[in-house]
């Protein structure tokens, strides 16, 4: 078999990606000012005033019936339409701490692996809680810390909010275990501006993709470069010959800003969709997926964020995969 191509991963666009979606829990908010005045951690009984960090946070503490309490969080977050009207505290290189401090916040949320990021808190004073969302089963967990540590009230709603993702996505899984696995690439960034695909960045070994893959009836093509998210040339894709691409297209939707719902920018996401397509297909007909014509574009941004919306990705993906 021809070698797989495999570059390494450091181009500005992918970083992009990370920034936007939240997928292996690399966003944080580590911003250039740095407070030095170090006060001693408040710890309140029952937090009052949130800070959610990345949009798969918030997402999370709104499911369990926590959003009325987060008084700021990720300038990425979009979902639900409520954190509109909350104050963004900024992303991973552009957090704005003269916020923060005047939020007066009970307690910051963030995720795990980025603790360096939130060393900022301490010395404010805030307390900060840990989350694990680089995978469904750490997504699950966190319903379990956060109810834990606001309490038996507000742990009756994280089990039930638990209890009803872990059904959604068993549901799916029985659904896919009939159907002989798919193989699939799912591809998460790529240059979109040479017509035609170069350093597109798939999802390898990330759990998140993993999982969803997985439960939906596939098999992860790309799982075998031993990389979360390889960037991967036309050649190492010809040799992995998916029999179904999938290319997500959150960036630009962010781009948009929610502004879709005007004939004109559905018209304009329409002509987007269809040019992503034809890149695909300047692949040739050596990949099954393109001989076939099964490239499929998801813009939906809840593909790329763990959390109470994964079901709603992992279900478009089965009906991909089995739908026909």
């Amino acid at each position: 078999m021809k070698k797989q191509a495999i570059n390494n991963p450091m181009k500005n666009h992918a970083i992009r990606f990370l920034l936007l979606t939240c997928l292996v829990c690399l966003t944080c908010g580590c911003g250039k000012h740095t407070p030095t005045l170090e006060q001693p951690v408040r710890r309140v009984e029952s937090p009052a005033r949130l800070i959610s960090t990345v949009p798969s946070i918030t997402e999370v503490l709104f499911d369990i019936g926590l959003g009325d309490r987060i008084v700021g969080d990720s300038r990425f977050t979009t979902y639900p339409p409520e954190t509109k009207k909350i104050e963004k505290i900024g992303g991973l290189h552009d957090t704005s701490w003269e916020k923060i401090i005047a939020l007066k916040p009970d307690l910051v949320l963030m995720l795990i692996g980025k603790e360096s990021c939130g060393m900022q808190f301490p010395e404010l004073g805030v307390e900060t809680l840990l989350l694990d969302h680089r995978s469904m089963e750490g997504v699950l967990e966190s319903y379990e810390l956060i109810g834990k540590r606001f309490g038996p009230d507000v742990m009756k709603d994280a089990m039930v909010g638990k209890d009803a993702l872990e059904k959604k996505l068993k549901a799916i899984q029985s659904k896919s275990a009939i159907f002989e696995p798919v193989r699939v690439l799912v591809c998460v960034d790529r240059d979109r501006e040479s017509g035609k695909i170069q350093n597109a960045y798939v999802a390898g070994t990330s759990p998140y993709f993993q999982d969803a893959i997985r439960w939906a009836g596939g098999t992860n093509v790309a799982e075998t470069t031993g990389l979360a998210f390889p960037n991967m040339s036309a050649e190492g894709l010809l040799a992995m010959n998916p029999d179904v691409i999938v290319d997500l297209m959150i960036s630009e939707v962010v781009k948009r800003s929610g502004n879709s719902s005007d004939a004109g920018s559905e018209r304009k996401e329409a002509d987007i969709v269809a040019a992503c397509v034809a890149d695909w297909r300047t692949l040739g007909n050596e990949v099954n997926a393109v001989k076939t014509g099964r490239i499929y574009v998801l813009t939906e941004n809840y593909a790329t964020i763990p959390g109470p919306r994964t079901p709603l990705f992992v279900e478009k993906l089965f009906e991909i995969l089995h739908g026909e």
